[in-house]
């Protein structure tokens, strides 16, 4: 590999964390371009006018979620290099790829199916209780099991091991506490403010200034500088 090749391929590197606010800055235009959703428990009555006249919407909504699926992916492989990068436990390392895996996995399912109920909510030949189950699986989501495993990752990569900033892992692991509590919700909505300001600083702070931190008499342990 030439010289100017690795330094374009390092420079990509380095810009690689700023997908967490294309990430943010997609999944909210879709939310916002779906709007107000149906409750789950909605009658079919009301179903069918619904989407009679915003299945379009939904399926805009949908296309930017899953636009928006790509860059949350990038963003976790950002964390997962950062992580590599100062020769974190490979558990940490693991736990970042797995649970970006999984949250990745829920996002685009979610995704679908908005853009799905986009393409045939709008048809005479969906019956109605093929509509209302479609909707149901739109319904069902929020901020579960899968992005607490990618919290809990990074907060043990900037917590114990200081692979990232401490104020980074600190954050992580409220986000996942967040998650058991009734308030899941906002847990929801500040894990897309967390991946923007997050990226935003990982590309500011790249990970040539990570160091290790050599106790005497002790083995080496992964450092972030401030």
């Amino acid at each position: 590999m030439s010289t100017q090749t690795g330094r374009g391929v390092d420079r990509l590197v380095r810009l690689l964390p700023l997908s967490g606010v294309a990430f943010a800055v997609l999944s909210m235009a879709g939310n916002l371009t779906i709007d107000k959703f149906p409750e789950p428990d909605t009658p079919i009555s009301k179903l069918s006018t619904y989407y009679a006249d915003h299945h379009a919407q939904l399926g805009r909504g949908g296309m930017l979620l899953g636009y928006s699926v790509v860059f949350m992916v990038l963003f976790g492989v950002a964390l997962w290099s950062r992580a590599r990068k100062v020769q974190a436990p490979t558990v940490i390392s693991g736990a970042l790829l797995v649970g970006t895996a999984m949250v990745g996995a829920t996002m685009i399912t979610g995704a679908n199916a908005f853009l799905a109920l986009g393409q045939i909510a709008g048809k005479p030949t969906v019956t109605p209780q093929a509509l209302q189950a479609w909707h149901i699986n739109a319904s069902v989501g929020g901020f579960g099991a899968d992005s607490v495993v990618l919290m809990l990752a990074v907060a043990a990569g900037g917590i114990p091991v200081r692979a990232f900033p401490r104020w980074l892992a600190w954050t992580a692991l409220a986000l996942a506490v967040l998650a058991f509590t009734p308030l899941a919700f906002f847990g929801y909505l500040l894990f897309h403010l967390w991946a923007a300001v997050v990226g935003i600083a990982l590309t500011a702070r790249p990970a040539g200034e990570v160091v290790a931190a050599v106790e005497p008499g002790a083995e080496a342990q992964p450092a972030y500088v401030h």
